[in-house]
């Protein structure tokens, strides 16, 4: 097998998708490999082939670029101590145990599985002041309330003086009703209501999301000594590899792309080391590596961003814009949702109101890092100038979610169900406009397109319907929930 087919595969998820796919600072693991037992994988696979070293390295910076430490959620439980009469269903002694066993095991397998700290603190709380203070002595990020009892008050009373931590009050309780309506309005307060026992590894993973999202520390590049960095990389086995994969896969390329591939995949490497030497989990570009980028012999970076973006690492273009506020969409996407998110300008069609995103960068495994599925893509110049963009295709007809911080000094986050529309298969460039890829949507709306709310110029989407576990995690993180036009989401 050549060194670009094992570099296909290893990037579609075949050799690695059983045991982790690697998020920028979190992990997302599908079986029970955990990240260390991923890099002692990369690092025994390393020994066969020069390509192998590439993969390992670059999967090592993305741990050693990543903050240290995990979130840590406490677990109590509302129950009484025995079964029998009027009590929350099932009703006897032992099977209170039982579920009670099932719901810590789910919540165990998941901290397990996303990196979560997960501590049991009481089995049963019979003093709510001095549960109260047992949770502020261990200061936790997160707190998972689980009422089993018809008697809610001692519940109620927990999450209601628990302060500004963010809590999930996870319940079972089928004919509360409109009880429970306080719990809705308290802030960083999610109420689970639900019989799906299931869901508790969602709700662990929201911790997760919502600890990695505070923790992103993002580098604006080119930052000093990037172009010295720039001209110490050669065209080494792993800078080769990158260019070749990217041009076998591609439906096409243009013939100006072809010499400028190794120059393109260079600041991938550059974009890496520059992470790891600053301590940050993610990249933003501006200037001569984005839209000053074509000119004066500078190569834009939109190759080695989606190549970033397609490994879970945070890569936004044009920071000037929004500062980072869709870089914090990336890195929520990557670590709640397991895919990566697709940052374009905002345009429309007004005539069929639809929205339009374009971008000259784009990530390829738009239906999870632990999938094979590869977008198709062409490579194509950087507009009219020299440099290598990548023209990614989404698949028309599929379900997609737009997902948008408006601002990060604001807690507005624009959460709307969406179909794909057209791709670059049906607005061709000629003769449309906008940058390299460009997806349409059909939002789930009834309002007018050009009332959107734009108040930065780019906006997000990914592949697939995630608008409910959106909408949960802006309930735990204090967000407001707005559609495309800005107006609150009921939540």
């Amino acid at each position: 097998m050549s060194e670009v087919d094992r570099l296909a595969e290893l990037q579609s998820g075949s050799m690695l998708s059983s045991s982790v796919a690697s998020v920028a600072g979190s992990t997302c693991v599908t079986g029970t490999t955990n990240r260390r037992g991923f890099l002692k994988i990369a690092g025994a696979a390393a020994v066969a082939t020069q390509l192998d070293r590439m993969q390992a390295a670059s999967s090592l910076l993305a741990a050693e670029t990543a903050p240290a430490g995990k979130p840590r959620v406490a677990v109590v439980y509302f129950r009484k101590e025995t079964g029998g009469g009027c009590v929350w269903p099932p009703s006897s002694t032992e099977e209170l145990g039982q579920t009670q066993e099932l719901l810590n095991k789910i919540m165990q397998d998941a901290a397990a599985k996303y990196g979560v700290d997960l501590s049991v603190l009481a089995e049963r709380v019979t003093d709510v002041p001095e549960t109260l203070q047992q949770i502020s002595q261990l200061k936790p990020d997160g707190l998972i309330a689980i009422g089993m009892d018809f008697d809610i008050r001692p519940w109620m009373e927990l999450c209601q003086k628990r302060g500004p931590l963010p809590t999930i009050a996870y319940g079972n309780i089928l004919h509360m009703g409109r009880n429970l309506e306080p719990l809705r309005k308290l802030p960083k307060m999610l109420l689970a209501h639900t019989p799906r026992v299931e869901w508790l590894d969602t709700g662990v993973r929201l911790f997760r999301a919502l600890w990695d999202v505070d923790h992103l520390k993002v580098l604006d590049c080119p930052c000093e000594g990037y172009y010295e960095e720039l001209k110490t990389v050669g065209e080494t086995d792993e800078v080769k590899a990158i260019a070749e994969f990217y041009e076998k896969h591609a439906q096409a390329v243009d013939p100006i792309c072809r010499p400028l591939l190794l120059g393109s995949a260079k600041h991938y490497v550059v974009l890496r080391r520059m992470m790891e030497r600053h301590g940050c989990n993610g990249v933003a570009v501006e200037g001569p590596l984005c839209v000053g980028a074509g000119t004066a012999g500078n190569l834009p970076a939109c190759l080695a961003l989606s190549k970033l973006l397609d490994e879970g690492t945070v890569a936004q273009c044009q920071a000037a814009h929004g500062a980072h506020a869709p870089a914090y969409v990336q890195r929520l996407a990557f670590s709640l949702l397991g895919r990566p998110s697709y940052m374009g300008n905002i345009t429309f069609d007004n005539l069929a109101n639809r929205l339009i995103l374009s971008h000259c960068t784009g990530a390829l495994k738009l239906e999870g890092f632990d999938r094979d599925y590869r977008a198709p893509y062409r490579l194509r110049t950087f507009h009219a100038n020299p440099g290598v963009s990548l023209q990614v295709s989404w698949p028309i007809g599929r379900e997609a979610t737009i997902l948008d911080r408006v601002s990060m000094s604001g807690d507005k986050f624009i959460v709307a169900a969406a179909k794909v529309t057209g791709n670059n298969d049906v607005l061709q460039q000629p003769p449309c406009g906008g940058c390299r890829t460009v997806v349409e949507y059909e939002l789930d709306w009834a309002g007018n397109i050009m009332d959107l709310d734009i108040t930065d110029l780019h906006g997000s989407a990914v592949l697939g319907n995630f608008k409910s576990t959106l909408l949960q995690f802006c309930k735990l993180a204090g967000l407001t929930p707005v559609d495309i036009a800005g107006h609150p989401l009921p939540a």
